[in-house]
């Protein structure tokens, strides 16, 4: 549970530094007015943002995989239980090999 919310903190944050790059490499290429001196700004701060955009996003689907995994996992016990208390009572309601029950006319 911690670890998972740890990795849901670490992935926000991830994602704020990346809207923060993005952000820093806008006012940087909207600073300056000829394309050649745009360039470098778009390009570190757009790849920067790429990837921690993407790692954050990683994190992210890491925590939501792992939720599943445990809410499968209680599915799994919850279908188990239930199939030995049916198998149980299946048990209890089949009559015994070689006695008959007899049936009233």
């Amino acid at each position: 549970m911690i670890q998972r919310r740890y990795r849901l903190l670490v992935a926000l944050a991830l994602m704020g530094a990346g809207a923060v790059v993005a952000f820093l490499g806008y006012l940087g290429v909207s600073a300056e007015t000829e394309v050649p001196f745009q360039l470098p700004y778009f390009a570190s701060a757009g790849i920067g943002a790429l990837l921690l955009f993407g790692a954050g996003a990683t994190m992210l689907l890491s925590a939501q995989l792992d939720t599943d995994r445990e809410r499968l996992d209680e599915l799994e016990d919850a279908v188990r239980t239930l199939a030995d208390e049916i198998g149980r009572l299946s048990d209890d309601l089949t009559p015994t090999r070689g006695r008959r029950e007899r049936r009233s006319a």
